[in-house]
């Protein structure tokens, strides 16, 4: 990866108080729009701080006036946007909704979009680009995830999921503008994008529905035992589907579709559960760090709640429990 790649992605912040100005800095980000100032009395204040990957950007952005934005098709990226102050009255195929701090709103690529913006509204956005979304979720889902994947256009963030997507994108939001040089690191690029999309698309309303789980098979095939042998010797290393499927020399479809037919779960749900049973074996060791967070953070458990629920539900108690018993 060339230097003039990687400081592309480096975080950047835009200022501008022009109509024109802001019009265009934002079409060079997102796509081609109207920009209407609704007050003229108000004085512009527009503020972007701008963090590209690759499949994956955010910002945090505002306008400082009220303004009506009227964009074109935006054929080629899902737009997740989050109120952090103030509000947004959407516009989505016609029918008109209210945004909020406490909602998200999720535009599809096929879908209409205008957007009110009140004059102390900040928002942070993430833009994931509609070809990596649907290849990815083709890749985990097994099936033709153009013809499914879809989203409500609005989702409360009272839902424990919803929030966690949005707790995660902008910790990770946080951390890139913390340490700019993590973004010249692809594994580091990669791991991000591949947690959101895969979470995006389990947690988010009306994702795509998953493939039914097939009966297991007794034997199982070649490259399903050959992925389980990497996993299990690499379950600490970053891994994704495309990696897996590499290794083992089958497409990630089929990876996928073996590992539901022999298994009835994904590589990565398999991944997740090895992991899991690797937390419990360390909070089991007498000799092994005393801190659940630290065990759980080691083997890429962040979402420390999510976790703790998931921990209960496959071993019967909490990683706390296991931790004081073992000691």
């Amino acid at each position: 990866m060339g230097q003039e790649h990687e400081a592309d992605r480096q975080p950047v912040t835009y200022r501008s108080s022009g109509i024109d100005e802001t019009c265009k800095i934002v079409a060079g980000i997102y796509c081609d729009h109207r920009l209407e100032q609704v007050r003229g009395s108000e004085r512009l204040d527009y503020l972007h701080v701008y963090q590209p990957l690759d499949a994956v950007s955010f910002s945090e952005m505002r306008y400082g006036a009220e303004v009506r934005i009227a964009p074109a098709s935006a054929r080629s990226f899902f737009l997740v946007q989050v109120p952090v102050s103030g509000h947004d009255i959407l516009r989505v195929d016609g029918a008109e909704l209210p945004c909020d701090a406490r909602h998200v709103s999720i535009h599809g690529p096929d879908s209409g979009l205008g957007m009110d913006w009140s004059a102390d509204c900040t928002k942070f956005v993430v833009r994931i680009e509609r070809t990596a979304l649907e290849q990815h979720a083709a890749t985990v889902a097994g099936h033709d995830a153009a013809k499914a994947l879809g989203f409500l256009p609005i989702a409360e963030l009272d839902s424990p999921k919803v929030r966690a997507w949005v707790n995660t994108a902008r910790h990770m939001f946080t951390e890139l503008r913390r340490t700019p040089s993590l973004t010249n690191e692809p594994l580091v690029r990669s791991d991000i994008e591949q947690l959101l999309m895969t979470t995006a698309l389990n947690w988010l309303p009306r994702s795509y529905a998953a493939a039914p789980r097939q009966s297991c098979c007794t034997v199982l095939p070649r490259h399903v035992r050959k992925a389980q042998e990497y996993l299990r010797a690499c379950a600490e290393q970053p891994v994704t589907v495309d990696m897996l499927a590499q290794h083992v020399g089958v497409s990630g479809r089929a990876l996928y579709d073996g590992f539901r037919k022999s298994l009835g779960i994904s590589p990565m749900r398999y991944l997740r559960d090895l992991r899991m049973d690797r937390v419990r074996d360390d909070l089991l060791n007498p000799a092994g760090a005393t801190s659940v967070t630290e065990i759980a953070t080691r083997w890429g458990f962040f979402q420390l709640g999510r976790f703790a629920g998931d921990y209960r539900r496959r071993y019967g108690e909490s990683p706390n429990e296991t931790l004081t018993r073992s000691r």
